[in-house]
Formats: structure tokens, C-alpha cells, sequence
């Protein structure tokens, strides 16, 4: 029996998508920023096809006007401008290879999820919120260290920082307290502190995302290099075959 589900189209995918509700036992990527589907989403109509977006992906604006790049709009690309089709995140410094925010201009480009990090956080244990910083706090080339993992931070990376303590961590991961374990995928309705009113729970969702979305970049590009390497011996084979 057909779904009697109304569809939809999005311009990232040259089909129909319906309404679909994600479990985690499907096990599902999104294929708009690469990481674990669960709950809201849409899935393309057509059996054959293994297209899924985060109802939150399917939503995102197609600009940003994002304080971090004041002087130009940055426009949503469903694809990395790039022939490596991945792209390297001028927030987090991490590789992204799915939807990015783009400034061709300028050739930047920005997480879908580290264009939405919050203005201030709160973490577990320090007195005051964090801000987000667009670049180092620090200035006459003094270097800027993480206070919860102590490596260096790059002067042009985000970061959050507390003024009043010199209090400074990494844009995600270390930036953000994790009580529990967050839900990725789709900004699911978890419990959120007191006392930060969700701000916290919900950085720690983004956070959780953002390091999943490292992860499967990863193993990507190591995939996409085994393959390669693949290719190169089978051209070496034939080449060899020739000369017999």
C-alpha cells in the first residue's frame, strides 16, 4: 500500500522526500552533514534510494548573515565547493564533506552544526558563562591553550573564553558539559539542566555531532585513499598484462 504521506522536495535531491521518524536500530546517516539520523527526518521516496535528512538539515536557511563573517552573507552549499569534495571548517579546523556554509568570496566555509554553537555556555565547575570568541583572545602573539585538554588553539579557530578568569576552552568537546548521554541527530527533546536553562544540553548535542562528524570524515577519507590505492594497482595490472 502506498504512504499516504505528502512528499516534498528539497534542492539538494533530484527526488520526492517523506516525513520519517528514525530509530537508532536503523542505523541511518543523514546525507546533509554525514552523522547518526534519530527522530524527525525525511527519506526519499524511492525504495532504491538511500537519502535521509535531519528535519533540522531539511530546514536550514539557504543564507546566514553569522557574526563570525560580518562582511559577507554566507550561503548553505549542499556540496563542498571543492575537487576534494571535502572542505576544512574555519570554526573548528575539523574536514566536513557534507552541506557547509560557504563564502566564495572569501573561501570559507563553516560546519552546518558550528554555525549554530550558542553564544555563551555554561560548564560544570566554573562560575561564570563562556562566550564564544571568533578568533584567539590573546593578541601581540601570545598563544592561546585549551584549559581542559591543553593543547594549542589555533588564533584563527573559535573558541569559548571567560574574560574574568582567562578561562578558555576548544569551540566543542572540551567547551561543554555532557551528563548525559546526548542524542545526535535531529535535536531530540532530552532533559536539560537547571542549571542552565538547556543551554548546556543542547551545546553538548552539537558537540556530540561535531565529534561524530570527525569520526565518519575520517574514516571516509581513509576509505577514499584505500580505494584509490585500489584503482592505482589495478592500472599497474593491466599495464603489466599489456607486456607479456
Amino acid at each position: 500500500m502506498a504512504s499516504r504521506k505528502p512528499s516534498v522536495r528539497h534542492p539538494s535531491h533530484n527526488h520526492p522526500l517523506r516525513g520519517h521518524k528514525a530509530q537508532a536500530e536503523e542505523e541511518l546517516i543523514c546525507s546533509g552533514c554525514d552523522l547518526d539520523l534519530i527522530g524527525a527526518a525525511f527519506k526519499c521516496t524511492k525504495s532504491e534510494c538511500d537519502y535521509f535528512l535531519h528535519k533540522s538539515c531539511f530546514e536550514l536557511p539557504r543564507e546566514n548573515r553569522h557574526k563570525s563573517h560580518p562582511d559577507h552573507p554566507l550561503t548553505l552549499l549542499y556540496t563542498p565547493p571543492y575537487e576534494s569534495s571535502t572542505y576544512t571548517c574555519d570554526a573548528c579546523g575539523e574536514y566536513g564533506s557534507g552541506f557547509v556554509y560557504n563564502c566564495s568570496v572569501c573561501q570559507c566555509d563553516v560546519h552546518v552544526g558550528c554555525v549554530s554553537m550558542p553564544e555563551t555556555v555554561e560548564r560544570e565547575g566554573h562560575a561564570h558563562p563562556l562566550t564564544l570568541l571568533y578568533r584567539s583572545p590573546y593578541q601581540n602573539g601570545l598563544i592561546f591553550h585549551c584549559d581542559e585538554c591543553h593543547e594549542t588553539v589555533p588564533d584563527n579557530l573559535w573558541s569559548y573564553y571567560c574574560k574574568e578568569c582567562d578561562y578558555g576552552t576548544h569551540l566543542h568537546s572540551c567547551a561543554v558539559e555532557e551528563k548525559e548521554e546526548p542524542k545526535r541527530g535531529g535535536g531530540g527533546n532530552g532533559n536539560t539542566s537547571k542549571n542552565n536553562g538547556g543551554r548546556g544540553s543542547a551545546s553538548s548535542e552539537l558537540a556530540a555531532m561535531l565529534e561524530a562528524q570527525r569520526e565518519m570524515e575520517m574514516m571516509q577519507i581513509q576509505l577514499d585513499m584505500e580505494m584509490q590505492r585500489a584503482k592505482m594497482a589495478k592500472k599497474a595490472r593491466k599495464a603489466c598484462l599489456k607486456l607479456i
